[in-house]
């Protein structure tokens, strides 16, 4: 009975929980939108819609309105959006889920790396759009998406579920190539900035081969084919990974279909891509394969997180407090 109130004593109330959810997935969403709408600034050419200020806009807070400038205007509204969502993710994370860390620990995090993405993004923009400063801009706001997921994910975890064990994913060969799926599909995005940045991102204008050729010769050919090559070992490490979740899918219920979904984004990125030297690069397939490369990116951070967050409290404090009851009442008898 005491252990039962121990429980429910560090168990949000429905509406705390319902609160943490809405907030969570909405700074969610508006992360996989600031980053989407990143990329058609990019490709739109409108990253300095606003000049090098920062963080007014053409000398103003609300500056006249062209097509750049609405569009750049536009990407930074919207991080501001995401920055007060993330801070009251945090705000709620703090007051309702503090012996939680599965909830916590990514929601701080979270809002670091909103602060670190605004200071790299007026870097970028003070440094006039340095392929570096995109570089890094990105690989943060990837970051930020995972750590949005896992909080996510931790917040629709229940306690007192005696269900899978926190080491069911870390167990066997499914959970190492998860992780190295996951570095793949990073260095798979951030190698697609590095090639834009490089001015190499129209450098084949043809699929699957690059001038008739696997290995071209050319810098820019080079680097633009290696993308390419990346993509395809990527992709036979999701499909490896994926399968294996399959299969092992009863130690974690509903992640069979995850996986699915991972193996589904990716072959959409790969389509789209070759979708974009098919149209001669129009603006309209670089953001859409821009934005599932993120889509590819999420579902990979969801499908670690519904593995590897336990699906019960095991907190060292909520475990000592149980281990004490325990005692006492070992002793009472």
């Amino acid at each position: 009975m005491l252990l039962g109130r121990l429980t429910k004593a560090t168990e949000p109330n429905k509406g705390a929980r319902v609160a943490f959810r809405a907030v969570a997935l909405a700074a969610l969403l508006a992360a996989f939108g600031q980053i989407t709408l990143g990329g058609v600034v990019r490709v739109s050419g409108s990253g300095l819609g606003c000049g090098d200020d920062w963080p007014l806009c053409n000398g103003q807070i609300i500056p006249p309105f062209d097509l750049a400038t609405t569009i750049e205007y536009s990407h930074r509204l919207s991080a501001n959006l995401l920055g007060v969502l993330t801070l009251a993710t945090l705000v709620l994370a703090w007051r309702f889920y503090r012996p939680r860390p599965w909830v916590l620990t990514p929601s701080v995090a979270a809002m670091g790396l909103v602060i670190a993405a605004a200071l790299f993004g007026a870097i970028t923009v003070r440094t006039e759009l340095s392929w570096g400063g995109r570089l890094v801009h990105l690989a943060i706001a990837e970051l930020l998406i995972t750590c949005l997921v896992v909080a996510n994910v931790a917040g629709w975890r229940p306690i007192g579920d005696e269900g899978a064990s926190e080491q069911d994913g870390r167990s066997g060969g499914a959970g190492r190539l998860l992780w190295l799926a996951l570095a793949g599909v990073f260095a798979l995005i951030l190698s697609g900035s590095y090639m834009v940045g490089q001015g190499a991102g129209s450098a084949c204008a043809t699929w699957p081969l690059c001038r008739g050729s696997l290995f071209p010769d050319g810098d820019a050919y080079a680097i633009h084919m290696g993308h390419r090559l990346l993509a395809a070992i990527v992709g036979l490490l999701v499909l490896w990974t994926a399968a294996m979740v399959w299969v092992r899918g009863s130690r974690w219920p509903g992640v069979g279909w995850v996986a699915a979904a991972l193996v589904g984004a990716l072959a959409a990125q790969v389509i789209f891509g070759a979708a974009t030297v098919w149209s001669g690069f129009a603006s309209g397939f670089k953001a859409v394969h821009l934005s599932l490369a993120t889509l590819t990116w999420l579902t990979a951070s969801v499908l670690m997180a519904v593995i590897y967050v336990p699906p019960r409290l095991t907190t060292r404090r909520v475990i000592a407090e149980r281990k004490a009851l325990s005692n006492a009442g070992g002793t009472a008898r």
